[in-house]
């Protein structure tokens, strides 16, 4: 998707790829999901910068899995990053299949071996909340989909998410289009509510404190 207000990341965009994958991150060090997955590092003593290194890479490979597909995106003053696509750009894909597909270069290169088999038995424990996708709840109907974002630490509290989550908005009103995505903290559901998300249903895995609320933001 190319939105008025931002940038689309292409896949030639170096400077601007490494400028998203550190927003995201080292923002989403503090999401539930993956800070429940990454405490499978703790015994290891990986500590939140070791942490932040490998989620920079995790999201180096989105970035390479999804920016084909027009779906990394930066607020043009660079303060935010979306990770969202419209489904009927994905060419046949799906979300399933474009992560199963990506490889994981970036992450292999900087994670041990140890470090590898840690966080894949931790995976394994929270398949139950980690493997869900829209396109096959819904039938394959089209859609928005976010799967990330994130704002600047230095511009939190000035409206970045806001400015840059409107255009998508407005293109999903225009168009009669469901917004989805997935949360798993009280605060961040409640954040999301007040943006217009509506809670669809949770997903559970036994043993896991975190789990997966599904959102949907009908259009207007």
């Amino acid at each position: 998707m190319k939105l008025p207000g931002l940038v689309t990341v292409s896949p030639s965009d170096s400077a601007l790829i490494e400028h998203a994958a550190a927003l995201l991150g080292d923002s989403f060090i503090e999401e539930q999901w993956f800070a429940t997955w990454l405490s499978a590092l703790d015994a290891l003593g990986a500590d939140d910068e070791r942490k932040k290194t490998l989620l920079r890479a995790i999201f180096l490979d989105d970035i390479d899995a999804f920016a084909p597909y027009e779906g990394i995106h930066l607020l043009e003053d660079g303060t935010a990053a979306v990770g969202g696509y419209l489904f009927s750009e994905l060419r046949g894909e799906t979300l399933t299949s474009i992560e199963e597909g990506q490889g994981g270069r970036h992450f292999l290169q900087v994670a041990t071996p140890e470090e590898v088999r840690a966080l894949e038995k931790r995976e394994q424990e929270m398949e139950a909340i980690s493997s869900f996708d829209w396109a096959r709840a819904y039938d394959g109907e089209d859609h928005i989909n976010f799967f990330a974002w994130a704002v600047d630490s230095a511009a939190r509290g000035k409206g970045s998410l806001k400015r840059a989550l409107a255009p998508f908005f407005s293109y999903a009103d225009e168009h009669g289009l469901n917004c989805y995505l997935e949360c798993y903290s009280d605060r961040l559901q409640s954040m999301y509510e007040h943006l217009g998300f509506e809670l669809v249903d949770e997903l559970h895995a036994e043993g896991i404190e975190a789990y997966e609320r599904r959102m949907v933001r009908r259009p207007r």
